[in-house]
């Protein structure tokens, strides 16, 4: 009877929480701003600052117009393509719920206003507009690059701050499945829900204590198909790229795993991202502090990432140079061959791959230009398990390193399709 008991309340806790917070909807965002949005859920959302606009296309609501409705917030361009989807979205679920309470509101960005009104008029669109004439609107809700979408409940508290689009449906749906007083008690039942799954997840999680992702072998797992791949919210591009840029395909760059004599072995990237990046022992932060970062991530995430870094030829070979960036100018005509590259090394302990190549593997993302030449020491690219360049930077620019790292391992189908096949030899090894 017990047994049967802790079974009902499982399956009540997991209920309870799914109707709270749907499970299915992904956050965008990653680092200090999701954090930043995550703070916002289940409080007053800031609807002023979107109320108070005074450049509309169809009819301006009244907070009054709000009060015990569901409220979509997406924010696009008619100019930007990409965020186009969100408009055909929202005008989708409004047809479809408006008489269950369903308001939807655009927020347009203040360049191309004059384009609006055609655009809703031959889009049939039935959803009031707003200019965000001085990006306050923006700056409220933290929005990072369009389409970003905000949910607010029956009682008017935000509950999905900046989610995709692919998953905006089963957010709309889960709040208009509640009441006004549901809604007001969200947070409440949130957290007793949470209590109950922590306590079940406390009950299962000794169940094979003997394997550990520190002796777990490689475990074979079914890849995911192409169309897993094409749904996937994947990091969003840097505006300058999209504005330059002839195809999408050229922003997401291919890229492969060159064959040679790799120090530490030639990396296993079967369901793992690639962090790749460009050195030369002449250059001392290559060669310093952002190879260290780089060991520190193989050795604390090597089982979801495969670190990689390659020595390529330095411009200035052949001729004498002398300046802080420099270690010394002996390295300048150091050899580009596994020999040279251990040469350069000496004493460090560098556990994560390393080859040496004539010239730089990394493909070129849109048209960057000198500061991402392909011989730039310091670039790195984060490439996803089917393939694809997803995000490039400097590594002075680590944290943009870091949030394209996190937003992979959150989203990528092969990183899931991996972690899956791990998770039940683990279960399926217990004694």
């Amino acid at each position: 009877m017990r047994q049967k008991c802790s079974m009902v309340a499982a399956v009540l806790a997991a209920g309870l929480l799914g109707s709270v917070q749907a499970q299915g909807v992904r956050d965008e965002g990653t680092g200090s701003r999701r954090s930043a949005l995550d703070a916002m859920i289940y409080k007053a959302a800031p609807m002023d600052a979107v109320l108070a606009g005074t450049e509309w296309v169809g009819q301006q609501p009244s907070a009054a117009d709000l009060n015990g409705k569901v409220v979509m917030v997406f924010t696009f361009a008619e100019w930007y393509k990409p965020s186009n989807t969100a408009a055909m979205l929202a005008k989708r679920l409004l047809e479809q719920h408006a008489g269950d309470g369903l308001v939807v509101i655009g927020v347009h960005d203040k360049n191309g206003w004059d384009e609006v009104a055609s655009f809703a008029e031959k889009r049939k669109l039935e959803f009031p507009i707003v200019r965000d004439a001085d990006g306050k609107i923006r700056e409220t809700l933290m929005v990072d690059q369009d389409p970003d979408i905000y949910v607010i409940d029956r009682a008017g508290n935000m509950r999905y701050a900046d989610i995709t689009t692919e998953t905006a449906t089963e957010a709309v749906e889960t709040l208009l499945a509640e009441d006004s007083d549901s809604a007001a008690g969200a947070l409440g039942l949130r957290d007793q829900a949470r209590a109950r799954q922590r306590a079940e997840e406390r009950r299962s999680g000794a169940i094979n204590q003997n394997v550990t992702l520190e002796n777990l072998p490689v475990i074979p797992f079914t890849k995911p198909s192409p169309e897993a791949y094409a749904s996937v919210n994947w990091p969003k591009i840097e505006k300058e790229l999209l504005e330059n840029a002839q195809s999408y395909d050229e922003l997401t760059p291919p890229f492969a795993v060159p064959d040679g004599e790799w120090l530490n072995g030639k990396p296993n990237i079967d369901g793992k991202i690639i962090v790749a990046y460009l050195w030369h022992p002449a250059e001392k932060e290559s060669m310093s502090e952002m190879m260290l970062k780089m060991e520190d991530l193989h050795k604390q995430q090597g089982r979801d990432i495969a670190v990689m870094g390659f020595m390529i030829p330095h411009a200035e070979n052949g001729r004498s140079r002398d300046r802080g960036g420099l270690i010394g100018d002996k390295f300048l005509d150091i050899p580009i061959t596994l020999d040279g590259m251990k040469s350069a090394l000496g004493n460090r302990r560098i556990t994560h791959s390393l080859l040496a190549t004539p010239g730089s593997p990394l493909p070129q993302i849109g048209t960057r230009r000198q500061s991402r030449d392909s011989d730039t020491f310091g670039r790195i690219v984060i490439v996803s398990t089917d393939g694809r360049v997803r995000r490039e930077a400097l590594w002075l620019e680590w944290s943009k390193v870091q949030q394209a790292i996190d937003h992979l391992l959150r989203v990528d189908p092969g990183v899931k399709a991996r972690r899956e096949a791990e998770e039940r030899y683990i279960r399926g090894s217990g004694g």
